[in-house]
């Protein structure tokens, strides 16, 4: 997310969600970004890949604070990425935060030290960082001038997965519960009897909140001067993804299509053809939107004032997760990605060509001395889709690719 009120008077006062691409459906969700640590409402949880050299970040766009100028920690070993208003984050295979871009007067790239180990999460607001850490801890910086770095008690402990607006931050808890807190002037924070159990994913506007429901459902709330908060019908069954722009939201369906509604005017919510089928990932910007594709290309539409819809060659395939910010976007190239397919009672866990040489390692416990195993079947050896399923238990387990 990002975007606050003292933008250049050259851009539309608008905001985008970097890191609300979380994809969790309780009957199938495609995972194809960078997230260090992902739960299933059955407590599984799925870890990207840990090896050499993880992924690197590919940024363009609005640069005027530096926010696409990658630095050399960001180029290798990168897990997931987020996108502020004006400045970008990565999370490193090590558990380790990386910021860069605009970071006056409010500190959002300096990271503190709770965030340089041990983080599993990122997200990126207007003008600050939220990170989730291992053990369920929220840790928040950067601007605080609505409380939105703030962590309530609620959201101390027990947290699976984080948003942030421009001056919001949202929280889903391991009960499906979501805690928001920050600016409420529109209601963002108020979270509605829908959002207070089974929600799967949550995700931040400008001014808005979403939350994707086990069932699929979307909920919608806070400002909704241009529709952003009234959930089509079309988003109302069979979503896996969630993410929300300065006044528009995105769902991303279990047919690999989008929908996206609310704020036009650049044409962000015109979902093009190549992004009504195959997508396993998508992110809102300030005014515009991107969709990931299973072949690891992009489809971009909307606002290219800054060139943020234009992705440089070196984005233009292998890439595994993107985010959008106010006026430019990232993408992490290189990490091998992990589908899973869950049922009632067991999940499938697929993974493409791009995985060759790695195989799937299980652990029950992300405690300091981590202990791996390998799972029957998990080498991925020749080309195309492989996969093995794995039983739904009450216990809590974690997955990851990584190389033998």
């Amino acid at each position: 997310m990002f975007a606050r009120t003292n933008f250049p008077p050259a851009l539309l006062l608008t905001c985008a969600i970097a890191a609300a691409q979380a994809c969790v459906g309780a009957l199938r969700c495609e995972r194809a970004f960078g997230i260090f640590l992902f739960f299933i409402w059955t407590w599984l949880a799925v870890l990207p890949v840990n090896a050499a050299s993880v992924g690197a970040v590919a940024a363009w766009g609005y640069n005027l604070y530096g926010a696409t100028n990658v630095p050399i920690t960001a180029q290798s070993e990168v897990v997931a990425i987020a996108a502020g208003s004006y400045f970008s984050v990565a999370l490193k295979s090590d558990g380790a935060v990386v910021a860069w871009g605009e970071n006056n007067p409010y500190g959002q790239t300096n990271v503190p030290l709770a965030a340089q180990s041990g983080v599993m999460a990122i997200a990126a607001g207007g003008a600050h960082v939220v990170a989730l850490k291992n053990d369920g801890v929220v840790v928040a910086w950067g601007a605080n001038y609505q409380g939105q770095t703030n962590v309530p008690i609620a959201a101390q402990n027990g947290v699976r997965a984080i948003a942030a607006g421009d001056a919001h931050t949202v929280a889903l808890k391991d009960d499906g519960a979501v805690v928001a807190w920050g600016e409420n002037v529109w209601g963002q924070t108020t979270v509605p009897v829908a959002a207070q159990t089974a929600v799967m994913a949550v995700a931040a506007g400008q001014y808005h909140t979403v939350a994707l429901r086990s069932n699929g459902t979307t909920v919608a709330w806070g400002r909704n001067g241009e529709g952003q908060t009234t959930v089509p019908i079309a988003a109302q069954n069979g979503v896996i993804a969630i993410t929300a722009g300065s006044e528009h939201t995105v769902a991303l369906k279990n047919d690999g299509s989008v929908v996206a509604w609310g704020w036009n005017g650049f044409g962000q919510t015109t979902v093009p053809v190549a992004a009504q089928g195959g997508v396993v990932a998508i992110a809102a910007g300030g005014s515009f939107t991107m969709a990931l594709k299973n072949d690891g290309t992009l489809v971009a539409w909307g606002n290219n004032g800054s060139g943020q819809t234009s992705a440089p060659l070196v984005a233009q395939s292998g890439v595994t997760a993107i985010a959008a910010g106010y006026a430019h976007t990232l993408a992490l190239v290189g990490t091998p990605t992990i589908i899973t397919t869950a049922t009632a009672n067991e999940v499938t866990l697929r993974w493409p060509d791009t995985a060759t040489g790695f195989r799937v390692e299980s652990a029950v416990s992300l405690s300091p001395l981590v202990a791996w195993s390998s799972e029957p079947g998990g080498l991925q050896t020749n080309a195309g889709l492989i996969s093995i399923v794995v039983p739904i238990s009450g216990a809590r387990k974690f997955y990851r690719l990584a190389k033998p």
